[in-house]
């Protein structure tokens, strides 16, 4: 490989608040809410809303599975999500970390869709998870839209009979403070729709998980990029799922975190063609920058990525000015 992105070199603390406000992160919980620590104990009278009675926890089995939202409830009783237009798909996947849970919701009534990757990681000692939401990504990237981010909560993955459950302790996404149970029916995995694969695109770079983002491309898929400039000057092309994930884990490599915002998605000029506008950020570079992905896409992959800068490093311009957010926390 050749050097790292000379484009790729100062913290910009700004652009971190409006990034973490935008992406849902931060702000003060309400200290009026209710301890439900353990709501979700399976021994020792835990007062759980839910009772855990014949179901069995989730695990390595449920890798590659895909799940579709039927019902869910919070603590004080059903939560309907229908006046929303509201639905889900989960796909779930295993490693030696737990269980990494990706939803795709779509909220007809607001025009808002999203990727929400959430990582379970299991305890030793009980049948509980620590439930991490690690990305989130919305189209159109506004407030209303992205919502927040739930915080680091205790929760548990569970089968009961042919359904999944999932459960987080006091959840301020969906329950005010209270917990939130999701109720999921078995779905035949299918391909990735083309504007699913761009955001599970920009999730998996923000999660800066190399192997997750090449496995979006076709075996045979390239990237080409304007960041290592070859010998007569023109841009660099990485052929081979394997070529482009040693791209993606030098790129992510030696920095704390990355943060790409998806400002628009578009049809390209071709079928199958799209274009992904977006704004990055990361602690080397002074301010954000903003670039595009030209993206081809066939049967749920990616045959071609290719990246075009249209900003320099320093000259974009702030996150809620290009994506018409007020800035609201």
């Amino acid at each position: 490989m050749s050097a790292r992105h000379p484009v790729l070199g100062v913290l910009g603390p700004l652009f971190l608040s409006v990034l973490l406000s935008t992406l849902g992160c931060g702000g003060g919980q309400r200290s009026d809410l209710p301890d439900e620590s353990g709501d979700l104990a399976v021994s020792g009278g835990g007062g759980s809303a839910f009772s855990s009675e014949g179901t069995t926890p989730g695990g390595p089995d449920l890798h590659g599975s895909q799940w579709r939202y039927m019902e869910s409830h919070c603590t004080e009783g059903p939560l309907d999500l229908s006046t929303r237009g509201f639905a889900q798909q989960l796909r779930v996947q295993a490693d030696n970390q737990g269980l990494l849970l990706i939803y795709d919701h779509i909220f007809q009534a607001e025009g808002c869709v999203q990727t929400v990757v959430q990582r379970a990681r299991p305890n030793p000692r009980s049948r509980d998870f620590t439930m991490v939401e690690e990305a989130r990504i919305s189209q159109p990237p506004t407030e209303a839209c992205a919502g927040r981010m739930e915080e680091e909560r205790p929760g548990e993955v569970r089968r009961n009979g042919e359904f999944l459950e999932v459960l987080v302790q006091r959840s301020m996404v969906w329950c005010r403070g209270f917990e939130v149970r999701m109720v999921y029916a078995p779905q035949t995995p299918s391909l990735l729709e083309p504007d699913q694969i761009v955001r599970h695109y920009g999730a998996h770079f923000n999660r800066r998980d190399a192997a997750a983002v090449a496995a979006l491309f076709a075996d045979t898929g390239s990237l080409v990029e304007p960041f290592q400039v070859t010998g007569t000057g023109g841009q660099s092309r990485h052929d081979g799922r394997d070529q482009v994930q040693a791209w993606y884990a030098e790129t992510f490599s030696g920095v704390e975190w990355q943060a790409l915002q998806l400002i628009s998605v578009q049809p390209g000029a071709d079928q199958g063609q799209l274009v992904a506008d977006w704004a990055y950020m990361d602690p080397r570079v002074a301010a954000p920058f903003t670039g595009r992905n030209h993206f081809t896409i066939a049967a749920g992959e990616i045959f071609e990525s290719r990246i075009e800068l249209t900003s320099e490093p320093g000259e974009g311009p702030p996150i809620g000015e290009e994506t018409g957010e007020s800035g609201d926390g």
